[in-house]
């Protein structure tokens, strides 16, 4: 009666709060829907949050088969503008296989996405099983050219070759090297060489000008001077016109030797850009630039598919009161990035109560027969529990199932705001007196999502354990402190190295 009394109550209060909540906890306010679709859409759930710039602006609302694509349904707080050249993400969140989706909103220069409307973007990052069935396949070339080379290696005669075939790669590598280190040297003379002719041009161009000015300025003074000399005599004229077709000659020698000069910088600006000669391939070639952005690609690809999970390491210690001792509890929490569930581990040291065994004997003597009654007190030391969990969280609601203290359990947190946590656990259901019930109430009084500090995951809790007696009714209260990763190395910048 207790039990089915307890477990009643529970459901119905549970069930009447999601109800009251469940649109509150999932909309969170006014949102419209778009639409996207996708060639695969494996390891994306339902209600898996929608993030702009990893915070959550929505939720993947529906996931429907149309043609031979996944339609998406993803419903966006109304606050969040999309245009029309808006970006949909879907990547690997961890290596548990799961998914999800992000949105980059689009430049907004274009018109904005109402309530309906298609998102066209659509980018899709490549899952980790198609990751682990490359890796199977070169595993099983890398184990058939293995044992090629085992049955070529037990041939007569192959160990031979193959000192001889080391020996050409050996005298083709120092080759190979000479021949590297010859053509850097190379490269380098060119490069000086091409250093110098730039800056004879450059001289060149000064000394040239210069002298351009020269002859200008001459052809001035001539100038001059023939309008006086003009009515003066013949013969002073014309050695004054000769003065003047001789300096013409030199100013048209002179503008030759410069096109000349201009032609072949050109010439050789033409062949760097066009890729010929050492200098133009190098500066050209495609097929590098290709080659590193591949590299960089895929290996952003592989960390932002492996890294995936956020680490919270916590721990706290109960004073149970009527036995007077303490339990121990040691839990790592991994939470992928949607953040609406984790994977616990956790160790408990939990003292086990001392047990007292009465029996009646029966004692004859000759005077009679005489009955008394026998204690035995059986002192047991403390016992150390595993448990694993998986919690699914709702809002303020989480619920949690798996092992819990080395059985299996299923557990329910509330919390309504960050300060205030209320939890309830149900475990060790084969126990021949009922079922192990506990009820926890937690207060963070230093809690603050906006800091970074440490000290905002100190706790104090306490509560009532072992509800229904089955071993032992107790009371408890206690304190602990959990730390998240980002914590972790904020205080491990604060150790000293020596």
């Amino acid at each position: 009666m207790k039990i089915g009394l307890f477990v009643s109550v529970t459901t119905v209060l549970f069930t009447w709060y999601v109800l009251r909540t469940a649109e509150r906890i999932k909309t969170g306010g006014g949102t419209y829907t778009v639409h996207a679709y996708m060639e695969d859409a494996s390891g994306l759930v339902l209600d898996s949050a929608v993030s702009l710039a990893g915070v959550k602006i929505g939720r993947l609302k529906a996931i429907e088969l149309e043609g031979n694509r996944a339609r998406l349904t993803l419903e966006i707080r109304k606050d969040v503008e999309l245009a029309e050249d808006a970006i949909v993400f879907k990547q690997t969140s961890s290596m548990l296989g799961s998914s999800s989706v992000s949105i980059n909103p689009g430049s907004g220069r274009g018109a904005l996405l109402s309530d309906g409307d298609v998102v066209r973007n659509v980018r899709q990052e490549a899952a980790i099983s198609d990751v682990m069935v490359n890796a199977n396949e070169l595993a099983g070339e890398a184990a058939t050219f293995v044992a090629e080379l085992n049955r070529y290696l037990e041939e007569e005669g192959t160990l031979e070759a193959l000192d001889e075939i080391v020996d050409i790669v050996r005298r083709t590598a120092l080759s190979s090297s000479a021949l590297i280190d010859e053509n850097l040297l190379l490269l380098r003379a060119t490069m000086q060489n091409a250093q110098e002719f730039t800056g004879r041009v450059n001289q060149d161009s000064v000394r040239q000008m210069m002298t351009i000015q020269e002859i200008l300025d001459n052809t001035a003074r001539l100038t001059a001077r023939l309008d006086s000399l003009v009515g003066d005599n013949d013969e002073t004229l014309t050695r004054s016109i000769q003065g003047i077709e001789e300096t013409l000659r030199e100013l048209r020698s002179v503008l030759a030797s410069v096109q000349v000069t201009a032609d072949n910088v050109a010439e050789v600006t033409t062949l760097v850009r066009d890729g010929e000669g050492t200098v133009g391939r190098l500066l050209t070639d495609d097929e590098i630039y290709n080659r590193v952005d591949r590299i960089a690609g895929k290996t952003e690809d592989f960390i932002d598919s492996t890294i995936g999970l956020g680490v919270q390491v916590g721990f706290q210690s109960d004073y149970l009161i009527q036995q007077n001792s303490a339990r121990s509890v040691f839990d790592l929490r991994l939470t992928p990035g949607e953040k609406d569930k984790y994977y616990a581990l956790g160790v408990t040291s939990t003292p086990v109560p001392t047990e007292t065994e009465r029996r009646t004997e029966t004692v004859t003597t000759q005077s009679g027969t005489t009955t008394r009654i026998v204690e035995e007190e059986k002192v047991r030391t403390d016992d150390l529990k595993f448990s694993a969990q998986l919690a699914r969280t709702w809002g303020p609601v989480t619920v949690r199932g798996g092992i819990i203290e080395n059985t299996g359990g299923v557990g329910v947190d509330l919390r309504p705001i960050d300060q205030i946590a209320v939890s309830a656990e149900a475990f060790d259901f084969g126990a021949e007196n009922g079922v192990y019930l506990r009820s926890t109430g937690t207060i963070y009084p230093f809690f603050d999502p906006e800091s970074s500090n440490p000290l905002n995951w100190i706790f104090i809790n306490g509560g009532v354990d072992d509800i229904l007696g089955v071993y032992e009714r107790d009371y408890f209260v206690g304190a602990g402190v959990r730390f998240t990763d980002q914590d972790i190395r904020g205080l491990i910048g604060f150790v000293p190295l020596n």
